[in-house]
């Protein structure tokens, strides 16, 4: 029987406010899943519930109080909770996309260079790695006279189809997606969808907050309640 790609064990998470005479937030408890290749959950609860943390966990951004994070990636099973720098930087590389709510917008740096940049680090050819981006771009209906522009003054949505054609443009076994739909309007919501659902049909395994329920009931197989503790 193949082990999960995703296993989540007694995650716990306590931010430490220092500058504010040390006051504690329990941020999750005893956070327990597994996710298995070509599945995708949905991570579901109240607004400051704790998601975006506990998916900032899952890929090494936040350190843990408690609890483990496997992941399994090119026959390897690394816990991502106790790994230096330089193996978590690795799996980013080569085995763990994110598509995050906000664009890390950078001065001067095209849109099409920003898509393009995560697959030729993954060792993809110029071009092959900037068709493929230019591919991605238009079908997320940004339009072609962005592509070459910095998208700082970019409107919001089209932000979020830059961030978007950034997270898909490597195959990765893990995708984590904070929610990939937001600021998009109806017809460039239903090309996210088909995009993750190509991921999982593909074999990815997904973990994602959906806030819209269209988007939540269209991917996911399941879905993980979080609970403020």
């Amino acid at each position: 029987m193949n082990k999960p790609v995703i296993e989540v064990r007694n995650l716990s998470k306590t931010f430490v406010l220092h500058q504010q005479g040390g006051v504690r937030i329990e941020a999750l408890s005893g956070i327990g899943f597994s996710v298995d290749r070509g599945e995708c959950v949905a991570l579901h609860g109240p607004s400051g519930a704790g998601k975006s943390t506990l998916l900032r966990t899952l890929y090494g951004n936040y350190l843990p109080t408690g609890g483990s994070v496997i992941v399994r990636c090119g026959g390897e099973e690394t816990d991502i909770t106790a790994a230096d720098p330089r193996t978590v930087i690795r799996l980013r590389q080569s085995c763990i996309s994110y598509v995050s709510q906000f664009l890390r917008v950078i001065p001067r740096v095209s849109a099409l260079d920003l898509v393009t940049d995560p697959l030729i680090e993954a060792g993809e050819g110029e071009e092959a790695a900037r068709s493929r981006a230019e591919e991605l771009l238009a079908r997320l209906n940004l339009p072609e006279r962005l592509w070459h522009i910095a998208p700082a003054t970019f409107s919001g949505g089209e932000q979020q189809r830059v961030n978007i054609a950034r997270g898909f443009i490597r195959p990765s076994p893990i995708l984590l997606l904070d929610e990939p739909t937001a600021s998009l309007d109806g017809a460039n919501r239903q090309v996210v969808i088909d995009l993750i659902r190509e991921a999982r049909e593909a074999g990815a395994a997904i973990v994602g907050i959906f806030h819209d329920d269209v988007a939540r009931e269209a991917v996911a197989d399941r879905t993980i309640p979080v609970q403020r503790p």
